[in-house]
């Protein structure tokens, strides 16, 4: 890698300058940028408060409706994990051979509990790019993915605005049709 010290010895020089000049710090300390005084947790904080201080925390609100009566909140982007619509303690914990979810989302039973149904990304074995007749072990911990939905106040304004390819792909996931897509 450093067969030619002259090609590296410039970066090395220009790197050191720059870190004597502006009084970079190695201690992990972070520095506000018009002065030399550490950035406080507050001004890191979005609340602006102590980042460590729970008590602070904005109030939320996990909805206690049951499965399939809540109203569903609008995917946040194109084949983004769907927010849990309903209250989920009575599931947890979700096991690899105990998966409560699996009940109502399984596609066979999905449609009859009127539910969202596992789409087949998670019948598919991305590592050994086959099908499976069963759902993949890496996907059988739904909250990895999908978290619940909360009313909560926003701390930062959002002007995210998702653009969908069609009213379809708004509600359910075509992934593993599009994951090698523009792929040669």
């Amino acid at each position: 890698m450093f067969a030619s010290g002259k090609k590296w010895l410039p970066i090395v020089v220009t790197f050191t300058i720059v870190c004597v000049v502006t009084g970079c710090k190695s201690n992990g300390e972070a520095y506000g940028p018009a002065t030399d005084a550490p950035v406080t947790s507050e001004e890191l904080s979005y609340r602006n408060v102590p980042l460590l201080d729970d008590g602070s925390a904005p109030a939320t609100s996990y909805g206690d409706d049951a499965p399939g009566e809540s109203e569903r909140f609008t995917r946040s982007f194109e084949n983004a994990p769907p927010m849990i619509p309903h209250d989920i303690a009575d599931q947890l914990p979700i096991a690899i051979d105990d998966n409560a979810c699996l009940e109502c989302h399984l596609p066979d039973v999905a449609e009859d509990e009127g539910a969202t149904a596992v789409p087949a990304s998670h019948f598919y074995d991305i590592r050994q790019g086959k099908q499976l007749t069963e759902l993949a072990g890496a996907n059988f911990n739904c909250t990895l993915c999908h978290a619940p939905q909360v009313e909560a106040p926003a701390l930062v304004e959002n002007l995210f605005a998702a653009d969908f390819r069609d009213q379809q792909s708004e509600k359910s996931s075509n992934l593993l049709d599009i994951l090698n897509e523009g792929v040669e």
